[in-house]
């Protein structure tokens, strides 16, 4: 897991992360369905990514990650990841997991 929380702070560390970025690399690790859906204003945009990892059993229980998630980056303004990142930072580390 620390493996997967160290590749996702190092993706989001570029000024150039994006959602698209993350769905791409969920699929290519196994992630059945990855949906992006992008809302933005007139300071900015927030991409809020969906990822359903399919079962072995389709009859089993659902785990589901759920995160009510802060702010990533200030950018343009800062580069780097801010303090409230943690919370973004653990639920894609743990889809790239299940993915795998």
């Amino acid at each position: 897991m620390l493996k997967q929380i160290l590749e996702v702070c190092d993706l989001l560390d570029s000024p150039k992360a994006s959602g698209m970025q993350f769905k791409e690399l969920l699929q290519e690790r196994g992630a059945d369905i990855v949906e992006v859906t992008t809302v933005g204003g007139e300071k900015g945009s927030t991409d809020f990514i969906k990822v359903v990892v399919k079962g072995t059993d389709p009859r089993a229980p659902k785990l589901g990650v759920v995160g009510r998630l802060g702010g990533v980056g200030a950018r343009p303004l800062q580069l780097g990841l801010v303090s409230d990142a943690d919370g973004a930072i653990v639920a894609l580390a743990c889809a790239f997991k299940l993915a795998e």
